[in-house]
């Protein structure tokens, strides 16, 4: 699927400003368009949602809820969706996209409409309310396996004007008919931008996968999707991971807004720093590493598919080496400034975000930890390439549960103050980990590719 980056490496051709611009946009978008759609919708509406009867605080963890808990539960699915739907690319079935992506949100609504249903009517806000977050959770999850199927069709101008689009019509008619009508229509305008965007993009997958030879529908493979369960394990385990230590700190120490529904205001808002710092991150991820990286990727594995010699194959995996170093260098140029600058004038954005100034070490503690958060998603996202995914699903875990456990204990015996820290030292020891796997597959990949895989047109002796 990295292959969509050589069709945005075509707007730096001319090496102007404004594609550039477009290119990185477009990478943004295509990386991170649900956080990017949510940010901005979240911001431009609770800017003008009423403070009265605390309806301002039930519309922001509504609509936290609606992200963090869908992105958890598509997390389980949306891996090995991707794998299945590469495989399937890589041996032009692309008429088996639409069956893969059918089942896959087939299977998924009815757990978010689930997971919903419990928390949102613990609320008792009334059956209106329940139902409009329900099916904005539902809607939300599903995008999140939409944006993989359309990254394989490589169309990054339709999903970019969808994501536009869907959230004019969401600060419009939330904007237009909340400040009104009251938090209902708030939210009912934030999923009426979910919902169009949802719609557009159902409509522009079975367009473009529409295959004229498939007259019934085609089945999916399920050998093939039993091969990558671990992927799975590593979706749920790193999604849930990086939103388990705000779990922790909204139910310790945190307000209760109504049921379920819980909130911590100053953590909330220390995670537009990840956020942030993520979108500009796996901007220049899509657009460069998966460039570079997948080039030299491709030539490592098609010298030895083609049995060139030994020096040839041993030259082809020290460019891949180097083009992973490349990569990180290019991430860092990124992401350092913007910590940096998170730092420096830590000061005024809490003025801005109208938080303590008491927790601007917190602050700073969190930036630091959402700077390695960027080279441990690399570092798992390299270890995928090479399908080591056991050595992805335990570093996966081991990040989720020294997270959870940190935080727990943390956020009892030290209580807020401790905010930043648990997951400073969890997504630390997740790099660390995985930087380890990732060094000790590379060194041993020869031994891997050849002991795993049969290379085309090898002679077995049978005894």
């Amino acid at each position: 699927m990295a292959g969509i980056g050589f069709r945005l490496q075509n707007l730096l051709k001319d090496d102007s400003f404004i594609s550039r611009i477009k290119a990185y946009s477009y990478a943004a978008v295509i990386s991170s368009g649900p956080w990017i759609y949510s940010l901005l919708s979240f911001l431009a509406v609770s800017f003008f949602v009423t403070s009265e009867a605390g309806l301002n605080r039930l519309f922001q963890v509504s609509v936290i809820y609606v992200f963090a808990f869908s992105q958890v539960i598509a997390g389980a699915f949306q891996l090995t969706a991707t794998r299945v739907i590469a495989d399937y690319i890589y041996e032009s079935k692309f008429e088996m996209i639409p069956g893969v992506y059918i089942k896959t949100i087939t299977a998924l609504a009815p757990l978010l409409a689930i997971a919903a249903a419990v928390i949102f009517s613990s609320a008792k806000m009334g059956a209106a309310y329940t139902l409009i977050c329900t099916l904005l959770f539902v809607l939300t999850g599903l995008i999140w396996i939409q944006l993989i199927v359309l990254t394989a069709c490589r169309n990054f101008k339709a999903i970019s004007y969808q994501f536009a689009i869907g959230f004019i019509i969401s600060a419009a008619v939330s904007i237009t008919l909340g400040t009104r009508f009251g938090l209902l229509f708030y939210l009912g305008g934030f999923t009426g931008g979910i919902l169009y965007i949802f719609a557009s993009m159902h409509s522009q997958i079975l367009n473009e996968f529409r295959s004229k030879k498939a007259k019934t529908k085609p089945a999916v493979d399920i050998a093939k999707i039993k091969k990558y369960l671990p992927l799975i394990g590593v979706g749920f385990f790193f999604n849930t991971g990086v939103w388990v230590d705000k779990f922790v700190f909204w139910f310790i120490g945190g307000n209760r807004i109504s049921g379920l529904l819980y909130e911590n205001s100053v953590y909330d808002r220390m995670n537009l720093i990840l956020i942030a710092m993520l979108i500009p991150v796996m901007a220049v991820f899509t657009l460069s590493v998966e460039t570079n990286f997948y080039v030299r990727f491709r030539n490592f594995y098609k010298s030895i598919v083609e049995k060139e010699n030994l020096d040839s194959i041993n030259l082809n995996l020290a460019l891949m080496k180097q083009s992973i170093i490349r990569g990180a260098n290019s991430i860092l140029k990124v992401a350092l400034p913007l910590a940096f600058m998170t730092i420096v004038f830590s000061r005024q954005l809490l003025a801005a975000l109208k938080m303590p100034p008491e927790y601007q070490l917190n602050w700073c503690v969190f930036a630091c930890a959402a700077l390695i958060h960027a080279f441990f998603m690399l570092s798992l996202i390299l270890l995928m390439y090479f399908d080591f995914l056991n050595y992805t699903l335990k570093a996966s875990a081991l990040f989720f549960g020294v997270n959870l456990a940190v935080n727990l204990a943390g956020a009892l015996i030290i209580g807020p103050k401790f905010m930043g820290y648990g997951y400073l030292i969890a997504v630390t020891i997740g790099f660390a980990v995985s930087l380890r796997y990732l060094n000790e597959a590379l060194d041993n990949l020869l031994y891997h590719t050849f002991s795993r895989e049969r290379i085309p047109g090898e002679i077995i002796i049978k005894r």
